[in-house]
């Protein structure tokens, strides 16, 4: 204790200097030496880490050195490991190429049965023993194992390894065993594993390679591992650190002296150490080759305008035969730019063009990548060749994508061959599990045309067939809402919400109301109400209510039916809502008399909020005879990629209101204009419960309101960066690939807007006819305005209050496409009458 006294002593204020110079000396250099060595530990650390850096084919990363630069692929991979064996011994720099798996097949794995795909999800050893007494057998390893480790078990993933000891757990062995020598009679009680592999495999089906006629029944999922043929290619790239592995029998001078105990067989090592060298083509159609992995970073999002060399692409458009549009392959891309060098193929002619990233998507039918599995659907020569010598010509037609060259796709073949195709003359297999009898496509929908309204004749394209159960779930669980029982309300309850409308809308709201007479019981007591007395009480409640209402939000409420240019009303009442989304909806049956009258108080208590404190941007229209559909539209706030355009949403209050969100549909137009607004028309918000959220973020039935959805869906949901809206995005904020990927997304974000104005402007919503051309005659110069700011260079929603310093900063792909725009939306704009002033008559 004193020394730690008289240590502290030597530091505090009354210390000599002399006495704080030799301390110095003393813990000063000490601490110099721990430092050196924490340093050169942590520079250990790094090297290993850097060491262990791995990446696979097709894997998308950036040089480290400069993580804002443009991406690449890899598409090949060199790797040498480190490994050590349960022994220590241990081997340096081997060949990732020269190592083999313990077993043939491992969970996870594909495999061919004949003509069919599957993947490996559950796998049994099959493990050979050779006995003490020289007598040799097979045991499949089914659960009720009868063999018993006795070295120490130290494969984790592998029960059973070549070299093991084992005993005979039961001195009874199993008939299924299968003996290669020696006699099954004799007591057999320890031995060493010489040889393991897969024995019984459980596999998911995937899809068949033959086609109508020639398909053929779905095998057993249970199979015998030497029926099955192994579906792999890359394996050598796919090796991680502690992997366990065997390299092939090299002849050893000490073999001779192992005695029968330790007979001869494949050592299994442990990956410790790992180091690789890749090829990367980058997005600019140039190669690198042996690049360390330690120089290059991983990229885990992709923007969907981002392409690469050698993709097949579509373009976008709005023709209406989609066989017209043009495809061709990626030549080349200018990342920052956003630009991208296409090679077209038509019948006629091949034209290389640069064009705009974002006029441009994946070819929905010609999408491959390196490791996709793939279906032939042509012979072709190769395969004639094959069937002479290939036991199983089935594998001729199943194969494993490895490359790609100027819209020629490389395939390696499970029958052993690899040859050149071309995209139309193979199908993907989606390696999902369930049962396909055909391959499934990537059938992603293309850009529906801006004329056709979504109420007009709509089909539904294969976007909207892939919607969440929830969609499918909409349309299950309701029943007719017109004639539902909610609205089954009686004569005293229909006069009191007359009296309601008449207050609000200076118009009667009886006539409009479906009576139901048939629904007054025998004991004189009114259908939704238990007696006259409740429906008097329900009236002077609200009445009550009503009466509290100030001068001033009385003037806001009582609108006038009369609708002009100059006065557009923010919250009216209408007839006809044949075109509401949810107009022919089924509703859920009847409710009990208590929740159906707390219906249509909250819905009057909407009502009433709607009418008095809609913000300017928000407009609202109720039903006279569906109370329970609304439609609202939304205007892009300032600031944000959505500026001036307009957002139209129908709503639906179901029976079981407000314990149960309201439904919510985008009318879209065709249009993905956010990540939380689907083409399809989906709404993915936490307060409606179509997406994830906690605490306030959710419903509340007795806080939440029709007000507080449309203003999420201004404020949240149409933001001034809504890449980070998708899910798990929101992690990339303020990292470099984020804010990249965002400024991308506003682009694309903007030009979706104007499209949508064009939609918009062609065809108007019933109901906001008038608001709309309101609406683009006020705001159509400021509109051309910003168009022009972007233009030079001014970032996106920041066309009105941007700053002298700010940079120039959007990229050449978005000019071009908004070129292609402005003069779209200034002909559709003087159209409606609307002065353009300066813009109509400039050469965009």
């Amino acid at each position: 204790m004193d020394v730690f006294l008289s240590d502290f002593d030597s530091y505090s204020e009354s210390s000599s200097s002399d006495d704080q110079e030799d301390d110095e000396f003393m813990y000063g250099g000490q601490a110099s030496c721990i430092l050196s060595n924490l340093q050169e530990t942590i520079g250990k650390i790094d090297e290993f880490l850097l060491f262990e850096r791995r990446y696979v084919h097709g894997d998308v990363v950036y040089m480290s050195k400069d993580p804002s630069s443009q991406m690449g692929r890899v598409t090949n991979v060199e790797m040498v490991v480190g490994l050590e064996n349960l022994n220590e011994k241990k081997l340096k720099d081997v060949d990732s190429k020269q190592l083999q798996r313990i077993r043939s097949i491992s969970v996870g794995d594909y495999v061919a049965a004949g003509p069919w795909v599957g993947k490996a999800d559950h796998v049994t050893d099959s493990v050979t023993v050779l006995f003490d007494d020289g007598a040799r057998c097979e045991f499949t390893i089914t659960g009720m194992e009868k063999l018993v480790p006795i070295s120490l078990d130290m494969v984790d993933d592998h029960p059973y390894y070549p070299g093991q000891r084992v005993k005979v757990a039961n001195s009874t062995i199993s008939k299924s065993t299968q003996w290669f020598c020696g006699s099954r009679e004799v007591n057999h009680n320890e031995g060493t594993v010489c040889a393991i592999d897969a024995g019984l495999v459980h596999v998911t089906w995937l899809g068949c390679a033959l086609f109508g006629s020639e398909s053929q029944p779905v095998p057993p999922s249970l199979q015998s591992a030497k029926d099955l043929t192994p579906i792999s290619c890359f394996t050598h790239s796919h090796w991680q650190i502690g992997d366990w592995c065997t390299l092939p029998k090299i002849q050893d001078p000490g073999v001779g002296s192992r005695s029968r105990k330790s007979p001869e067989f494949q050592e299994i090592f442990v990956i410790a150490k790992i180091r690789s060298r890749v090829d990367v083509l980058w997005q600019d159609g140039s190669e690198s080759h042996g690049l360390d992995s330690s120089c290059l970073g991983p990229i885990n999002t992709i923007d969907a305008h981002d392409f690469w060399p050698y993709q097949l692409v579509l373009e976008k458009g709005s023709c209406d035969d989609e066989n017209n549009r043009k495809w061709g392959v990626v030549k080349g891309v200018d990342a920052k730019e956003k630009t991208v060098k296409v090679k077209w193929e038509s019948a006629t002619d091949v034209v290389e063009e640069t064009v705009s990233a974002y006029e441009l998507i994946e070819h929905p039918d010609y999408t491959y990548s390196q490791g996709d599995l793939v279906f032939r659907l042509h012979k072709g020569r190769d395969f004639e060749d094959t069937q002479g010598f290939c036991s199983n010509f089935h594998l001729a037609r199943i194969g494993t994508v490895i490359g790609f060259k100027n819209g020629i796709v490389e395939v390696k073949w499970a029958a052993g061959f690899t040859s050149k195709v071309a995209p139309h003359e193979i199908f993907r297999v989606e390696k999902s599990e369930g049962i396909s009898a055909t391959p499934l496509l990537n059938n992603d929908s293309i850009e529906p045309k801006l004329e056709k309204s979504e109420h007009d004749n709509h089909t539904p394209d294969s976007s909207e067939k892939d919607l969440s159960d929830s969609e499918d779930d909409e349309k299950d669980c309701l029943k007719t809402l017109y004639n539902s029982t909610t609205f089954n309300v009686s004569r005293a309850a229909i006069g009191f919400l007359s009296n309601v409308a008449t207050h609000l809308f200076g118009s009667p709201l009886y006539t409009s109301l479906p009576v139901a007479t048939d629904r007054v019981p025998e004991n004189g007591s009114l259908s939704g109400f238990d007696s006259e007395e409740d429906v008097q009480m329900f009236v002077e409640t609200s009445e009550e209510a009503k009466s509290k209402e100030t001068e001033e939000s009385k003037d806001v409420s009582v609108l006038s039916a009369s609708k002009n240019l100059k006065e557009i009303q923010q919250f009216d009442m209408v007839n006809d809502c044949s075109n509401h989304h949810f107009f022919d909806s089924p509703g859920k049956g009847s409710i009990s008399s208590q929740v159906r009258k707390g219906w249509l108080k909250k819905v009057q208590q909407e009502w009433n909020i709607l009418g008095n404190d809609l913000p300017e941007t928000i407009y609202v229209r109720v039903f006279e005879e569906r109370m329970d559909l609304i439609q609202a539209a939304v205007v892009g706030a300032p600031g944000t990629p959505y500026h001036d355009a307009i957002f139209f949403f129908d709503i639906f209050l179901p029976p079981e209101y407000p314990q149960e969100p309201p439904m919510v549909h985008y009318n879209s137009g065709g249009l993905r204009v956010n990540p939380n607004l689907y083409e399809s028309g989906r709404v993915c918000l936490s307060l409606l419960n179509t997406w994830t959220g906690t605490g306030s973020e959710t419903w509340n039935p007795n806080g939440s309101t029709i007000l507080q959805v449309l203003l999420s869906l201004q404020a949240l949901v149409l933001n001034n960066k809504p890449y980070f809206n998708e899910a798990g995005y929101d992690q990339q904020v303020g990292s470099v690939e984020g804010e990249k990927n965002s400024c991308s997304y506003n682009e694309n974000a903007f030009l979706m807007s104007c499209k949508s104005m064009l939609y918009v402007l062609r065809k108007p919503p019933k109901h906001f006819e008038a608001l709309v051309e309101e609406h683009f005659s006020k705001r159509c110069v400021y509109i051309l305005t910003a168009c022009k700011a972007y233009l030079e260079g001014v970032p996106i929603g920041c066309a009105f209050h941007v700053e002298p310093e700010v940079p120039k900063g959007n990229s050449t792909g978005f000019k071009i496409m908004l070129t292609k725009l402005v003069p779209k939306l200034v002909e559709a704009f003087t159209a409606k009458g609307f002065d353009c002033g300066e813009y109509s008559k400039m050469a965009w």
